[in-house]
């Protein structure tokens, strides 16, 4: 039986997204559901199919697109070409008759006409923003809002999107939504698991004043609202200070931007409106079993649901509790770290090393790797506090403790770098790893810590911050680690029969080595997981200790540090905004104030600055090493690209175009949200 050319929403469930597309399928069990979503129809991909068909008898589209795959052609020139051929096609008279009927059926003066590619809106790519919308259309203009639909998916973005995520040539089709047009005063986004943090029972809501279409642009900063799944409190808002609303009067041929004014730094929802939409975000990913991305217009005070699509850009271990959280943990370093030295560096902060000198008792310890390779350290927030406050008391009441230890930091670094220069050797690795600790705990961790007490506790003693700070200013510990302690590693693993020696500290961790519990087997088995792009979570829980190697982790650091949404404050020489995707990356600024980016080309690598993260630069994007915006929220379309393509991203700096020059070496910092100017090109 051929499939018509259109079908009522309510005709319509998930198994149709073959011929009703992402969009489509899922607002037909959005219908299902029970919850209100506008009246309408959709144009099936068999009227795409047959447009094609005699627009392309020839068959010319699927050599151009298969010519991109292969890279023997352009994107522009391919959508160049398509457009042509295209461009002055008719819709075929038996298409036009079905689309004219279920423009009558709906018997409404005004619709909204959405593109529904078979591709996008699934499990792995959403395909957010990167073919068109139109809004407020008359029934006599929706058949030819419906073929522009069809032409946005040969657009120099889309194809370049398509080819970033591997769609070869002929492998979607173009269905299109006809709905009621709901012109709402209030409108947002809301995520049924947070997109950043990946919590899997924190939900997020944006909103902002007109259309829900400034949000996925990135033209503004939107309100934000952090709910708690089952809470009847929200755990964190903030307000966007949006300056500009877009707005839809009838009869305009699109909507227009307008000037909020003070109006813009309102709240845009009551909280007992936010907690309604994280009730309904709750009943929604209930009924599709995963979690949901939705927009929604709020008119009077009925939510409309426009759509709902699966959050695409989840790690594979978001739901499983990889990180203890039997007590909080508190961010205070982060290095270039093997698994090895992150394990020991637990051990020399422990109760029996650290304890009765220093006032350290974290017998709690967690390292976790991140994807520039490099590792944060999290003692127990409340036992690492009481260490610096024993420092603080041993200024106050007993200082000549506190010097004698810093001197004996000098000492033992004196020794510690004759020892490296003379090539000492040990009794066994044991022995080593004693030497180390004692190392690692007078030299780094306890100089270290003094700065950070006295300058919390605003204690000026010149004489011990010299000290400390003198013994901060070297670093003898990585030398003592890859002089000593590896060789001695590595020939143990040679004796295993593991087949890359040399690559034993970033797989095995110092109990395991200390207990000969370690087994070329598991050695092999890590190896793969490092290969693969896999990330280290290390835990020591008193006498346990807990290793993962994971996909993902950028997510697990924004969970610790509890950013979800609080921008960190200003600094001088840092910008800051909000992580659509955690990572940390160092490159040249390329400064792009333009949406369209038609002749501009980026180097692989390159830190791409602009104002927004339209999905217009999607051919740029695919060479970003990470991106910064002055506007933008989460939920903005680029943002939902970036985190699909793993590209660290900071959106809403409110500053970055007029602060980061051409050229300026960057470090895109989307783990500590901010971006810090290393170093300001030649010509400036």
């Amino acid at each position: 039986m051929n499939t018509p050319y259109t079908l009522q929403l309510d005709q319509i469930d998930r198994s149709k997204v073959a011929i009703c597309g992402g969009k489509g399928s899922s607002l037909g069990e959005l219908v299902r559901v029970g919850v209100r979503v506008p009246t309408g129809f959709v144009v099936t991909r068999s009227a795409f199919d047959s447009f094609m068909t005699a627009a392309d008898p020839d068959r010319r589209v699927p050599r151009w697109l298969a010519e991109v795959d292969s890279g023997g052609t352009s994107v522009a020139v391919a959508a160049e070409a398509i457009a042509e051929l295209l461009g002055e096609a008719e819709i075929p008279e038996e298409i036009l008759a079905a689309i004219e009927s279920g423009a009558k059926n709906l018997n409404i003066e005004s619709v909204s006409v959405r593109s529904s590619a078979t591709c996008e809106d699934g499990t792995s790519n959403a395909w957010a923003g990167q073919l068109d919308t139109f809004l407020d259309v008359a029934p006599e203009d929706i058949a030819s809002q419906v073929q522009a639909c069809w032409m946005s998916i040969f657009r120099a973005p889309a194809l370049a999107y398509g080819a970033a995520h591997g769609y070869g040539a002929g492998e979607f089709g173009v269905a299109v939504v006809v709905q009621e047009m709901i012109s709402s005063e209030v409108s947002g986004i809301g995520f049924s698991v947070h997109p950043v943090t990946q919590e899997p029972d924190v939900r997020l809501i944006e909103a902002c004043f007109g259309l829900g279409e400034a949000i996925v642009s990135g033209k503004i900063v939107p309100d934000q609202y952090v709910v708690k799944r089952g809470a009847q409190e929200i755990m964190e808002s903030s307000q966007g200070g949006q300056r500009q609303g877009l707005f839809l009067n009838h009869g305009e041929p699109e909507p227009q931007w307008r000037e909020l004014g003070s109006r813009g730094s309102e709240p845009k929802l009551t909280d007992a409106q936010v907690l309604e939409y994280a009730r309904l975000l709750d009943r929604i990913e209930d009924h599709y079993g995963f979690p949901v991305d939705t927009e929604w217009a709020l008119t009077g005070d009925e939510f409309h649901l426009l759509q709902a699509r699966p959050i695409t850009t989840l790690a594979q271990e978001y739901r499983e509790e990889i990180v203890d959280h039997a007590e909080p943990w508190m961010s205070i370093v982060r290095r270039p770290l093997p698994l090895l030295e992150a394990s020991i560096i637990g051990y020399w902060l422990d109760s029996r090393h650290a304890g009765h000198d220093f006032g350290f008792h974290c017998d709690r310890f967690l390292a976790i790797q991140d994807s520039a390779d490099l590792t944060t350290m999290f003692p127990p927030k409340k036992s690492f506090e009481a260490a610096l406050e024993h420092i603080r008391h041993l200024d106050r009441t007993d200082r000549g403790k506190l010097v004698a230890f810093l001197e004996r930091g000098r000492k033992i670094y004196q020794r510690g770098f004759e020892q490296i220069e003379q090539g000492e050797t040990f009794r066994d690795l044991d022995d080593a790893i004693e030497h180390f600790i004692e190392v690692g705990r007078y030299t780094t961790s306890l100089p270290s810590a003094t700065l950070i007490a006295l300058e919390q506790g605003h204690i000026d003693d010149p004489q011990v911050r010299e000290i400390a700070e003198e013994l901060r200013s070297h670093s003898l510990y990585p030398r003592y680690l890859s002089k000593l302690i590896e060789p001695i590693v590595q020939e143990l693993m040679l004796r295993l029969g593991f087949s890359e020696p040399d690559r034993a500290p970033e797989l095995v961790t110092w109990r395991e080595l200390h207990q000969k519990s370690i087994n070329r087997e598991t050695l092999e088995d890590r190896l793969e997981k490092v290969r693969a792009g896999q990330r280290f979570v290390h835990q020591i829980l008193g006498d346990e200790e807990r290793l993962n190697f994971v996909t993902e982790t950028g997510y697990l650091l924004m969970r610790e540090m509890g950013h979800r949404q609080i921008f960190p404050p200003d600094d001088p020489n840092q910008i800051s905004g909000q992580t659509a995707w955690p990572g940390i990356h160092r490159g040249r600024a390329r400064v792009v104030l333009t949406s369209e980016p038609e002749g501009i080309e980026l180097n692989d690598g390159e830190v791409l600055v602009s104002i927004q993260s339209n999905p217009n630069l999607m051919p740029l994007l695919r060479h970003a090493g990470a991106i910064v915006t002055d506007d933008g929220g989460v939920a903005c379309h680029a943002g939902i690209i970036c985190r699909e393509l793993k590209i660290p991203t900071i959106i809403g700096t409110g500053r970055a175009t007029s602060t980061i020059c051409e050229g300026d070496l960057v470090e895109v910092d989307a783990i500590n949200q901010v971006v810090r100017i290393i170093e300001r090109a030649e010509n400036k």
